[in-house]
């Protein structure tokens, strides 16, 4: 795999080359060794992919810094459809797993969503650290959009989502596909959905989908069912 940096706007520089400073640098320049004449693939979490060589590196009294001349600017369009997944927040590191999985899965968003169960609701300085976890995830697999990460919300403001809402529970039916353009999954808490969640969801419209024999945890299931979904849904884009 050939090394990855973000850049958080490839936009404004069509041509001709951009300096990459930080840790992106010192990463690839004192931890991977690049060098002069190597190839480095940028990402700006936005569609766009600079294809990319080290034209000169430098250490300055901020640390290290490096010229990358662009050869080719790449546009990718948004994965179709969209799938979204809001789910409670598991304790401790775990959520962390989350949006590493669904970034390597390939879901296009994250969502904190509050239950009559939910136990942990991310404050700022938690969701500024899932940022980071979202742009070294998108670098390790090589998307080029990044994961999104919206605000917390609660379970009724889902019901309303546009597209196609999905519930992830053992009661519903093995998941079939949709062809929607825009999905929303919901993953319940630890200790799973209430039966007024279920029976207003139901009347709300969600499908109820099942996506596996077994009961999995909040992380896991998210993952797991994000990934059921992209591989049944997923088709190339207009």
């Amino acid at each position: 795999m050939g090394h990855r940096v973000y850049f958080p706007d490839l936009s404004d520089h069509p041509a001709g080359a951009i300096t990459v400073s930080g840790e992106e640098a010192h990463h690839a320049l004192r931890v991977r060794r690049l060098e002069v004449g190597d190839a480095i693939e940028v990402l700006d979490g936005k569609g766009l992919v600079a294809h990319t060589r080290i034209q000169s590196t430098a250490k300055t009294r901020d640390g290290w810094s490096m010229a990358l001349a662009i050869d080719r600017l790449e546009h990718v369009p948004r994965p179709v459809p969209s799938i979204s997944v809001a789910s409670s927040t598991p304790k401790g590191a775990r959520i962390e797993d989350v949006v590493d999985g669904l970034s390597q899965v390939g879901a296009s968003g994250w969502h904190p969503l509050l239950t009559r169960r939910t136990v942990v609701d991310p404050r700022e300085g938690k969701l500024e650290r899932l940022e980071r976890v979202a742009i070294e995830a998108m670098k390790q697999c090589g998307r080029a959009w990044r994961l999104d990460l919206g605000p917390t919300q609660r379970f009724t403001d889902f019901l309303k989502s546009p597209g196609h809402v999905i519930m992830a529970d053992a009661s519903g039916e093995p998941y079939a596909p949709t062809g929607a353009n825009d999905i929303t999954l919901l993953i319940g808490p630890e200790g799973g959905w209430e039966q007024t969640e279920i029976d207003l969801a139901r009347s709300s419209g969600v499908t109820l989908a099942r996506f596996g024999p077994h009961i999995m945890r909040t992380e896991v299931a998210a993952v797991v069912a994000a990934s059921h979904i992209v591989s049944a849904e997923r088709r190339q884009p207009a």
